[in-house]
């Protein structure tokens, strides 16, 4: 069958990778960047070896400090006036999901006019290649280092969207696990679980492919063994290595396969109730795997087998889904991931969440398209646990 490959993100990746950053700024011929990074990132005082080992090999730094969490499009906005008023000749990212997107979008208008408006949504108006883009992680989750969206925030009618293309790629990811030793518990189970998501969506996709599988189960079975370790123990070494490598894969595999339903709900509940977007994507996850077994059944089983479930070949797709739903709400339960009561969700919530979500589209990319009844009975059983 027909399928794409995209992988041209090229990945460093090792503990303390991303004290090499100067170096391979060097070697790209930058002079001059632009780092961007949030507080939290700047109080944990990640930014700062890594800046002054940029600085080391002669390289200038300008700095923007501002991202916000489901970045607003006027922090983008923000962000590439200080680069442009410094005259950068490349953009680093140190961060989270936000950030990296942040970074990207805001690279996007070093070489492109302004507002960012114009290049978010369905109509793609022609681009130029932004400048030498490195992102360094520093969560385990959303994988935007190897992928090609930048999701953002539209401040006009609050809804997630984003350019996508080959020109949102990084020129370099550095992927550094020891930069994820600080994340507190919580954070580590929402980013946790947003890369096995990305795995569990790409493997039930209708875009789903061998490839994009290889990668997708991968990062579903070290998921499903070191995330628990990694939210236990913060100094876990191997955990955290693991679940690293786990978050690029599944960033690899989505970009291939596609995200779908997960992520529909994911983008109305971070763009309504700002939920973090892991959290917001595993909430209803049990669900809709279940829902999807009758026509994935392939990838349901996958997705059981690779978590080490009562699930083989010959596994019949009823059975299948409803283990891989107790599975994964056994998973979500172990690492303490925030249930809609919790999220302080309503249940008279639901129904708009239910609309809004239906309408996101990225649910065409599935192998079951649920309608609006579907979306709401999921939801609501999502809600009675």
């Amino acid at each position: 069958m027909p399928f794409n490959i995209n992988h041209m993100t090229p990945v460093l990746f090792g503990a303390n990778m991303s004290l090499r950053t100067g170096n391979r700024l060097r070697d790209l011929g930058i002079t001059k960047v632009l780092c961007v990074y949030d507080q939290g990132v700047k109080k944990a005082g990640i930014p700062d070896k890594i800046i002054s080992n940029i600085k080391a090999l002669g390289i200038q730094v300008a700095v923007y400090e501002g991202v916000q969490p489901d970045p607003p499009d006027f922090t983008v906005e923000e962000c590439a006036e200080v680069g442009r008023k410094a005259e950068v000749d490349g953009v680093v990212g140190i961060g989270g999901g936000s950030t990296m997107d942040t970074a990207k979008a805001a690279n996007l208008l070093l070489t492109n006019p302004s507002p960012i408006h114009r290049y978010m949504g369905m109509v793609r108006i022609p681009m130029k290649p932004g400048k030498p883009l490195v992102l360094i992680p520093t969560t385990s989750g959303t994988g935007s280092e190897v992928t090609i969206y930048a999701v953002l925030t539209d401040s006009r009618d609050h809804k997630k969207k984003g350019p996508a293309g080959p020109l949102m790629r990084a020129t370099l990811a550095i992927v550094d696990p020891m930069l994820t030793v600080g994340m507190p518990p919580s954070v580590t189970a929402d980013t946790g679980m947003d890369a096995f998501c990305h795995a569990v969506e790409s493997l039930t996709a209708g875009n789903a492919n061998p490839n994009a599988d290889m990668m997708a189960e991968r990062a579903v079975a070290l998921v499903a063994q070191y995330l628990a370790k990694a939210v236990d123990n913060g100094k876990d070494i191997e955990a955290r290595t693991q679940m690293s490598f786990a978050a690029t894969l599944g960033g690899y595999a989505f970009v291939d396969a596609n995200t779908h339903i997960g992520h529909c709900i994911g983008h109305t509940l971070g763009a309504l109730h700002h939920i973090p977007h892991g959290n917001a994507c595993a909430v209803a996850m049990p669900e809709m795997l279940e829902f999807l077994a009758p026509t994935s059944p392939d990838g349901i089983r996958k997705i059981g087998m690779a978590m080490g479930l009562k699930v083989d070949s010959s596994t019949s797709p009823k059975v299948a889904g409803r283990r891989v739903r107790d599975g994964v709400i056994a998973l979500n339960n172990r690492i303490g991931l925030r249930t809609l009561k919790q999220n302080k969700i309503q249940e008279t919530d639901l129904d708009k969440i239910a609309t809004v979500a239906a309408g996101e589209g990225l649910n065409n990319m599935g192998s079951r398209r649920p309608d609006k009844q579907d979306w709401l009975d999921m939801l609501k059983s999502a809600y009675a646990r």
